[in-house]
């Protein structure tokens, strides 16, 4: 069953072992969860990645820094996104041959 879902045997006994305690890693990530959480609700998902980070180091000051790789993997892990609208280019206008000037250097070239 394992190599069918392609994982590592050790880690699917981990994952059902009843003595397995949570890592300090598992840990800090279920603290800066809840601040990422509390976060996106208050301001309604308008930070992205790099806001989000600045908000969460501000918070949590008194733990060493957050990586925004960090933030990043938390928040697609919960779905949160950022809600701005993304840029767009301006389309390109197709003319009629009619509009369009004619050639005046006539040029030809080798």
């Amino acid at each position: 069953m394992c190599k069918w879902a392609k994982i590592a045997r050790s880690a699917y006994y981990k994952h059902f072992d009843p003595q397995r305690q949570s890592s300090q890693r598992e840990e800090r990530d279920k603290r800066i969860e809840a601040k990422i959480i509390a976060i996106a609700k208050s301001n309604h998902s308008l930070f992205g990645t790099e806001k989000m980070t600045m908000a969460v180091n501000r918070q949590m000051s008194d733990e060493r820094p957050i990586y925004h790789k960090t933030v990043y993997r938390l928040m697609c892990i919960n779905g949160i996104s950022s809600q701005k609208p993304r840029y767009q280019k301006p389309k390109f206008k197709h003319t009629t041959p009619e509009k369009t000037v004619e050639n005046k250097l006539k040029r030809e070239f080798n």
